[in-house]
């Protein structure tokens, strides 16, 4: 894949491009699964994480009527947070989470559990857990190095810290610690969401409202600066006008969550541009937290958190939004 080169962006933060073809395939019920990260899988099917629930949800985005089903809850869990792929072929997942409180988890109780979707080839909507590897830090964006998929980097929230787990010795240690993945004074969380492209490692940083990258090694190591690509016109609000976790295209454009209610698209030119909100769609998206691309990468899958709106109490959608 050819290198993406960001130069200082346009800083057109309100500009919004052609409005695209969005279809909610799902919500959940009113004051349930507040979701947090969505991921791909190979055969189509979706996997979400919610901070509301120690259950693994799986979704058939091509069914009929899509419906969420537990996979599976994760022992200790009250919340889940990121998602990456160990070893897709033999459906092998770390996922992160802990007992979940407001903006973090209960000091002691976080960890990566390592778990297997299906018994065999014939049984999707299960899901065994492999490993429970306890991580001391507030975690949030995962990401597997593609090099060495067993080897997990994943985001500490509160510690500005990139945590490095190995999911087949379970160890655990810091790969780098960067001023760039801290939190603000105005709001306690730093780095959101976690991907590898190219050699880099691409963050958000919810409280200093930033988008970046920073050269690593095949092993996670931080090679270089980091490098902020894109910083929003408005300081961070909590909880709005706050970067959220995202995802890449094909063509290297970067779609990212902006609460409260939209995605914002960054070309790999530097063009900064609204690629959705709620204005025109019903119900909208109330709390965008998460994209995933889809397998032929002609559409994204977006997921939200709900909230209350006036006397309406929303649960997390998933929306189908076509490139």
């Amino acid at each position: 894949m050819a290198s993406s080169v960001y130069p200082a962006p346009t800083n057109e933060g309100g500009i919004v491009g052609q409005k695209p073809n969005m279809q909610e395939i799902f919500h959940f019920p009113a004051q349930k699964a507040a979701l947090e990260n969505i991921h791909t899988r190979p055969n189509g099917r979706l996997l979400l994480t919610a901070f509301t629930s120690g259950d693994l949800y799986t979704l058939d985005p091509f069914a009929r009527s899509p419906q969420a089903q537990v996979l599976g809850s994760l022992p200790g869990a009250t919340g889940l947070c990121g998602i990456a792929a160990v070893d897709e072929a033999a459906n092998i997942y770390a996922i992160g989470g802990g007992d979940h409180i407001s903006f973090g988890f209960k000091p002691g109780s976080t960890a990566v559990w390592v778990v297997k979707i299906g018994h065999d080839n014939d049984n999707d909507n299960s899901c065994t857990v492999l490993a429970r590897i306890p991580v001391d830090a507030t975690l949030n964006g995962m990401a597997s190095i593609p090099a060495a998929p067993h080897l997990v980097l994943v985001a500490d929230s509160k510690g500005g810290r990139i945590m490095r787990i190995n999911t087949q010795t379970r160890q655990v240690d810091v790969a780098f610690i960067d001023p760039s993945l801290g939190p603000a004074v105005a709001f306690p969380i730093g780095i959101n969401g976690a991907r590898i492209r190219d050699n880099y490692l691409y963050f958000t940083n919810s409280g200093q409202g930033t988008f970046g990258r920073i050269p690593i090694d095949q092993q996670g190591n931080k090679v270089g600066d980091a490098e902020i690509i894109t910083t929003l016109p408005q300081p961070p609000a909590a909880p709005d006008n706050a970067y959220d976790d995202f995802t890449f295209d094909l063509a290297g454009n970067a779609y990212i969550a902006l609460h409260s209610s939209s995605f914002v698209k960054l070309t790999p030119r530097g063009v900064r541009t609204v690629f959705l909100n709620e204005t025109g769609y019903s119900p909208g998206l109330i709390e965008p937290t998460s994209a995933a691309l889809s397998l032929d990468g002609t559409a994204l899958y977006l997921c939200t958190a709900g909230k209350t709106v006036g006397t309406t109490v929303y649960g997390g959608q998933v929306f189908k939004v076509k490139l």
